[in-house]
């Protein structure tokens, strides 16, 4: 199998060179190569902290690369066919905002289904309006269905949008039909922007599903860190074709962006990309195989496409879900995450047969003690969802919303007024309320419900109180 090598990897070589030429470093970081770090730390970091430099002569700029920056991007454009992939050291947060603030000016954006928290912001910065396509439940695998294609192109025909946007793969690995919504996209004349965080390792062989690029999509942003070798942070933005300028992107991508990014992670996403390159499609084939029983045998089998390294166990119950995460710890085997709608676990890209065979196994015997279809709870995810399928319009653009004052109110006050800020039930972690949207009584029912059976909710006060804006 070939092996990535220092000479794939031009940050990092860069990087070595100037290390191990240095003998008294009169420049930034303070720390001198690791010198001044406390013992401790100095013992975890290691000779990595020798290469945590500055812009010295020969390590380039990220905010105007022209040596081994670029050529490093242009080494993970090349693996997905992007006409430029831009490197971000401050996550796929900043991706999505200057993707947004490239293309969403003054215009309207369809987002087909729920979008991290960072879109938001991106439409508070780019001034954007946003449209949100009504989000459908999935009952058998209690997660959200993929995006209806002549639901966009329906929604598309009123005119006005800038941009449409889709998250792909959701958490639980759903993915949506990227290249049928680039052409639905495409006939009105406006760009796709993917989030596909969770599917930098998409297309690394023929059984996955391909990545976003290569289904046309204009704008793809990858979390480097989430599935592929790469330190938290790191993150990708491919730009493609002539509805998008990459200069303004990547001038809004600087704009969001320390002036001193961290070496550390640029040479983390040059070694993802010679990773990717050099010795990905041999490490997810013989994965691939290793996961293929796994998924012939999966709890809930469903329709649609879905990322083989996540395997999603439905159980519509808290208490389930709950039961079946700690059968899983006693086997010392530790999911991603458990809620009221099922159990997520994450295999890496290099999974053993080995952990696949316990995982398989001790999730087939703890079925076996449960039944393989356990009843649900009476919890109000269904009603959530119902209400998610509503057409939700937020009266106020986002960027009036972040300006606009606030107070809070209890829950009983609330009815008829406009919400302050997104209001999140976790599960499914899918805000019920936008800033700028009406707050209905069917909404506060649902809200309370939710926080009588100890559903977590991002955005309410200590004590219930909802944020409303003072108007």
């Amino acid at each position: 199998m070939p092996v990535a090598s220092l000479e794939d990897m031009p940050i990092l070589r860069q990087l070595v060179t100037q290390a191990q030429r240095s003998k008294v470093p009169l420049h930034v970081p303070g720390h001198k190569q690791g010198r001044l770090l406390p013992g401790v730390f100095s013992e975890w970091l290691g000779a990595a902290s020798r290469i945590d430099l500055t812009e010295l002569a020969g390590l380039d700029n990220l905010h105007l690369p022209t040596g081994c920056i670029l050529q490093s991007q242009r080494y993970a454009a090349l693996h997905y066919g992007a006409h430029a992939s831009l490197f971000s050291v401050n996550g796929s947060t900043a991706a999505i905002i200057a993707a947004l603030m490239s293309t969403a000016h003054q215009g309207r954006v369809l987002f087909l289904n729920s979008p991290h928290t960072s879109a938001w912001r991106g439409l508070v910065l780019a001034d954007g309006e946003a449209v949100f396509a009504p989000v459908s439940f999935d009952g058998r695998r209690f997660s959200e269905q993929a995006p209806s294609l002549e639901l966009a192109e329906s929604i598309l025909r009123t005119g006005g949008f800038t941009c449409m946007y889709v998250t792909s793969p959701t958490y639980t690995g759903a993915v949506a039909p990227i290249r049928q919504l680039a052409e639905v996209a495409h006939r009105h004349g406006i760009p796709l922007i993917v989030d596909e965080a969770h599917g930098a390792h998409f297309g690394l062989v023929p059984e996955m599903p391909e990545h976003s690029v290569e289904a046309g999509a204009d704008v793809v942003v990858h979390s480097v860190h989430k599935m592929l070798p790469g330190l938290t942070q790191t993150a990708w933005l491919h730009v493609q074709g002539e509805l998008v300028d990459v200069d303004t992107i990547a001038q809004s991508l600087s704009m969001l962006q320390t002036t001193s990014p961290s070496y550390l992670l640029l040479a983390s996403l040059d070694a993802a990309q010679a990773w990717l390159r050099k010795e990905g499609k041999a490490v997810v084939a013989r994965s691939m195989s290793h996961l293929a029983p796994l998924q012939e045998a999966s709890f809930v089998a469903g329709s649609g496409v879905y990322d083989p390294f996540r395997h999603w166990v439905p159980t519509g119950s808290l208490r389930q879900s709950k039961a079946l995460e700690r059968y899983l710890a006693e086997q010392g085997i530790f999911v991603e995450y458990a809620d009221a709608l099922g159990v997520l676990s994450i295999f890496g890209l290099d999974a053993s047969r080995r952990e696949v065979n316990l995982y398989s196994d001790t999730l087939n015997k703890w079925l076996a003690l449960q039944g393989t279809h356990p009843d649900a709870e009476d919890v109000p995810v269904g009603q959530l969802f119902s209400l998610l399928a509503e057409e939700r319009r937020p009266l106020m653009r986002p960027r009036e919303t972040h300006f606009q004052a606030r107070t809070w109110v209890p829950a009983k006050q609330a009815a008829g007024r406009i919400c302050g800020l997104p209001i999140t039930p976790y599960p499914p972690g899918v805000p019920l309320l936008w800033p700028g949207q009406v707050i209905t009584g069917t909404v506060l029912r649902v809200l309370r419900e939710l926080v009588e059976g100890g559903y977590e909710v991002h955005g309410l006060g200590n004590d219930g109180e909802i944020p409303v804006y003072a108007m």
